[in-house]
């Protein structure tokens, strides 16, 4: 078999598990409508006790489940929105200002540590440097020059 019919044969496997995922999906909306259209037909012949003691199982289930929420929060020191960044109380907005700071320091130390390596990288590698140098720049285009520094 060669590379063609070895692509050929991945986009083919490709879509026949497609084409299964998409036949599975349209099976489980089949079956959703029909639960559905069984709990519609069957909400129109309650009676009103039935309707009454749903209600009140609702209404019993909500507030089982506030009344857990709220011991939840006030277990953990968190009000009732209970946003995660809440957990950490009143000290919130010193932490997004220690964070800013250490941010904004952490940029500067870069700032500085790169201008500093090139400075310095571009000083040894300009004319200033022979300019400024002991010895004179004839010295430095001289032949023997070079092998003078290395016998030293």
């Amino acid at each position: 078999m060669n590379t063609h019919e070895n692509k050929m044969g991945k986009v083919n496997d490709n879509h026949v598990m497609d084409e299964a995922h998409d036949t599975g999906l349209m099976v489980e909306a089949q079956i959703a409508n029909h639960i559905v259209d069984l709990l519609d037909h069957r909400v129109q012949q309650l009676t009103p006790v039935e309707v009454q003691r749903l209600s009140t199982a609702r209404s019993l289930a909500v507030s089982q489940l506030t009344s857990l929420q709220t011991q939840a929060a006030s277990h953990r020191g968190v009000n009732q929105s209970g946003h995660v960044l809440q957990w950490f109380g009143d000290h919130l907005g010193q932490h997004k200002i220690m964070s800013s700071v250490l941010l904004v320091a952490a940029m500067l130390l870069a700032f500085f540590v790169v201008q500093q390596f090139s400075f310095t990288h571009n000083l040894e590698n300009s004319d200033a440097f022979l300019l400024a140098s002991d010895l004179p720049p004839e010295a430095y285009a001289d032949k023997g020059f070079n092998a003078w520094l290395d016998s030293n």
